[in-house]
């Protein structure tokens, strides 16, 4: 008698609702294995081409196997590619993570997985309405945590790789033909703004932010050959900002604060645009799309972090009613955070 066997069916199974689930809840080590990567600088070691877990731990004093394993798992989520003699090799999507990739998100990567004592407290913030920097520390002043030493260059390399990809084509997207002087407040290390005066030669421009800003802005102005034409200036935008702009720039400073102090900061903005002055937020809009992207997750980064917020056209159109501007544009960027230029002007 001939004995018939099933065949399997060698289709993968379809998830079910539980299994998406827990695939999502074990996605947490997806962004921890990534910080292994950055932190052990492992893309910048298969720059020239494929090693193996072996070579790669002895390089980094690491654990062979542990290692490998970590490359493993980033094999299944593009990061890497492995041949059949277990050598990896970076993809087009693990490029970024080498140090000298012009679009490069090692340092971001560093400190966003790196702050596990922050992230394991979302529930509490929830709670609570308080950061994780609150509840960790008692104060809810995230700057001064973020000057502390330890943290501080950790903190100010994220900042400029964030930038690598917050600023994709927003220099292409606004004609800032018509404008004379250019401020950007908080500007940070100045990298919009040497972004967008190299475009603009006949533009001026003044990087505003804390003092401790300031020997990377004038690097980043110098490294540029733009010191002729921007002044670095040192104080704090909740007192003063500098006049003579007929252009203000906030790029990715309002999410940082809750709306009382969002508007605190526009109106001291307010009080030194002239009538004919614009004022240029640059910050990673929430749509009103529910599919899953950076603008909501940067939201819950604010939760924990800073205490302020990702907002939607409706909600900067009220901040800026509140500190005496109108919305008038808002224009969407190719970058691939999602970030957006919303054009205010005095009323």
């Amino acid at each position: 008698m001939k004995v018939t066997r099933k065949r399997r069916n060698s289709r993968p199974q379809r998830l079910t609702d539980a299994g998406k689930l827990l695939e999502m809840i074990a996605m947490r080590h997806v962004p921890q294995a990534l910080h292994v990567v950055a932190v052990l600088g492992l893309a910048d070691l298969l720059a020239d081409g494929p090693r193996s877990a072996d070579e790669l731990a002895q390089t980094t004093g690491s654990h062979a196997r542990t290692l490998y394993r970590v490359l493993r798992t980033l094999v299944a989520a593009g990061v890497f590619a492995e041949d059949k003699a277990a050598r990896f090799r970076l993809t087009a999507l693990g490029q970024p993570l080498r140090s000298d990739a012009p679009d490069s998100v090692r340092a971001a990567s560093i400190f966003l997985s790196g702050e596990s004592e922050l992230e394991g407290r979302l529930i509490d913030c929830v709670r609570s309405g308080k950061t994780a920097i609150e509840l960790a520390t008692g104060t809810s002043d995230w700057i001064e945590y973020y000057r502390q030493p330890a943290r501080a260059a950790v903190f100010n390399a994220a900042m400029t790789a964030l930038s690598n990809a917050h600023y994709v084509g927003v220099v292409d997207a606004y004609n800032f033909l018509a404008i004379r002087k250019v401020i950007d407040v908080g500007g940070g290390h100045g990298r919009l703004l040497s972004m967008i005066l190299s475009a603009y030669p006949k533009l001026r421009g003044v990087l505003y932010d804390l003092p401790h800003a300031f020997e990377g802005g004038q690097k980043t102005i110098a490294e540029a050959g733009l010191s002729d034409r921007c002044e670095v200036v040192s104080g704090d935008f909740f007192r003063s900002v500098p006049s003579g702009g007929d252009a203000y720039i906030l790029s990715r400073v309002i999410h940082d604060w809750d709306d009382a102090k969002a508007v605190a900061i526009l109106k001291v903005v307010r009080g030194v645009l002239p009538a004919n002055g614009r004022l240029l937020l640059f910050e990673t809009m929430i749509r009103d799309s529910n599919r899953l992207s950076y603008p909501l997750l940067s939201d819950l980064n604010m939760v924990i972090r800073t205490g302020g917020c990702e907002r939607n056209e409706a909600e900067y159109r009220a901040l800026y009613g509140a500190a005496g501007f109108r919305l008038t544009t808002v224009i969407e960027t190719r970058s691939p955070t999602g970030m957006t230029i919303i054009e205010g002007k005095p009323v």
